[in-house]
């Protein structure tokens, strides 16, 4: 456990009775061993100045009796703010295209407690950005007899108003749970993402080709965000809060790869009051409370729906059929439809190496990882990741459903995972009700605790549809 430090850790007796205190650290099996001359009362404590150069951390080892060859140790580990830290979550410098800050780590954030129990609150959402109709904004239709199997009943009241009736429902909450920021799953405009410049659009009539350095951070924007974003999610305590979000494979044009979706990464930079908070693919951020902190991982997981050209054209980011001869992303994404596959396998393979990096070095409480796809689309490499380096929480979508996978139901053993698909941009999975008691539609309402994370799944008729405790996980420990 002490071992987690990015910088060495001194390790001192603390000054308890006149006996001395025989022990030593061995650093290659992570043991303590105590001399076997000690007796009486002894104690051990643990000090880094710099942990990853932003943190200080104490461990401090308590005071134990020494009355057999064996003594146990209880220990607790203090970790503190930097004196400098923003209230807000802070962008990094305008970059010359939508990659250039691939991997960056904001300044760290902090919030304090806003109720007695000493939690932070925390909102999440996934699939939410509808289409503007004649009838207002509806879900794209999923569920019409051409996708096959997805075909299912259209329900007045739930399908015709899915995305308006979650936001409601935020807003509903929102005073009662008082969120410090959103977290978005992906996925948010259908059918293909973000559309042209100051007009209303699906996406299908913009691509990512721009040849011009930073124009795709620079306005007009579409519409849609205006319509579909700004005016929806409104109402005391959503207003002013945060995005932290990921592109999902609809961002990136659903059946094909040049759709606008370096601008839904440049709303990040030229937004006001500054709301969207996706400065790149993939990109990580500390937040601080009083008592603890998160470090989150916010990871590009769209290599799924990055196919040979010739595969599943429904389905395929890379489909010959759906992409535009010749369509590239000039100063980012694929060069071309050949080079497409390859583009989205080196962007995860970046990741994973990016975050065993930083997943090895984090002493946070919580280690959260945020991306689109569920972490059984690549379970071997998630399996991976949270048993070595004990991810406690992977909070995702694309499934449009609402649904949570914890203890025996997890795959992944000590690691809970969330699907929050269920925002409303898209019809549900499954025929969902008129008033709205169903995992279908809704969003998920975490309280963030030093110890346990609460996880509400809130639906889209403001019923709790279930309740969920997550205790905090140590790698080495309990990861395997």
């Amino acid at each position: 456990h002490l071992q987690r430090a990015a910088s060495p850790i001194r390790l001192s007796p603390c000054v308890v009775g006149a006996e001395a205190q025989r022990w030593h650290w061995d650093a290659v099996h992570g043991e303590l061993h105590v001399g076997s001359s000690a007796r009486g009362r002894m104690c051990l404590q643990a000090h880094s100045d710099d942990v990853d150069g932003r943190v200080q951390i104490l461990v401090q080892m308590g005071v134990c009796r020494i009355g057999g060859q064996r003594p146990t140790w209880t220990f607790r580990m203090e970790t503190h703010p930097p004196s400098a830290c923003a209230s807000r979550f802070v962008a990094p410098s305008v970059p010359s295209t939508a990659t250039d800050h691939n991997g960056i780590a904001l300044p760290d954030t902090c919030f304090g407690f806003k109720s007695l129990n000493r939690t932070g609150h925390v909102f999440i959402i996934g699939d939410w950005g509808g289409l503007l109709t004649a009838q207002g904004i509806r879900p794209a239709d999923h569920r019409e007899r051409k996708f096959g199997i997805r075909w299912r009943e259209f329900v007045v009241g739930a399908d015709d108003c899915a995305q308006r009736k979650v936001a409601e429902q935020m807003a509903l909450r929102a005073p009662l749970s008082q969120p410090d920021y959103i977290l978005n799953v992906g996925d948010n405009f259908y059918w293909a993402g973000v559309g042209s410049p100051g007009a209303y659009g699906i996406g299908l009539d913009e691509t990512c080709n721009s040849s011009t350095p930073f124009a795709f951070a620079q306005p007009p924007f579409s519409e849609q965000w205006n319509i579909i974003f700004e005016s929806v999610y409104r109402g005391a305590g959503i207003d002013g809060l945060q995005w932290l979000g990921v592109l999902g494979n609809h961002d990136y044009g659903g059946w094909r790869f040049s759709a606008g979706w370096d601008q839904a990464i440049g709303y990040t930079y030229a937004a006001s009051p500054g709301r969207w908070m996706t400065p790149a693919q993939y990109w990580s951020v500390k937040v601080w409370y009083p008592d603890f902190s998160v470090d989150y991982y916010f990871v590009d997981s769209n290599v799924i729906d990055a196919m040979s050209p010739d595969m599943d054209p429904n389905h395929n980011m890379c489909s010959r059929e759906h992409n535009i001869f010749g369509a590239q992303c000039f100063l980012t994404g694929p060069t071309g439809i050949e080079d497409c596959k390859n583009w989205f396998d080196r962007l995860w393979r970046d990741q994973l190496a990016w975050l065993g990096k930083h997943l090895s070095k984090s002493v946070a409480e919580w280690k959260v990882v945020v991306t689109h796809f569920p972490p059984t689309f690549l379970k071997e490499d998630w399996d991976f990741l949270c048993r070595k380096h004990g991810i406690d929480l992977i909070i995702s979508g694309h499934t449009h459903a609402q649904e949570i996978y914890h203890g025996d139901s997890s795959v992944f053993q000590n690691t809970t995972y969330i699907i929050s698909g269920g925002g409303g941009g898209i019809t549900s999975e499954a025929t969902p009700a008129a008033d709205g008691n169903d995992d279908q539609y809704g969003f998920f309402d975490l309280a963030l605790g030093r110890d346990e994370i609460i996880i509400e799944a809130i639906s889209h008729g403001g019923f709790v549809r279930s309740t969920t405790r997550v205790k905090r996980r140590l790698p080495g420990i309990n990861s395997m």
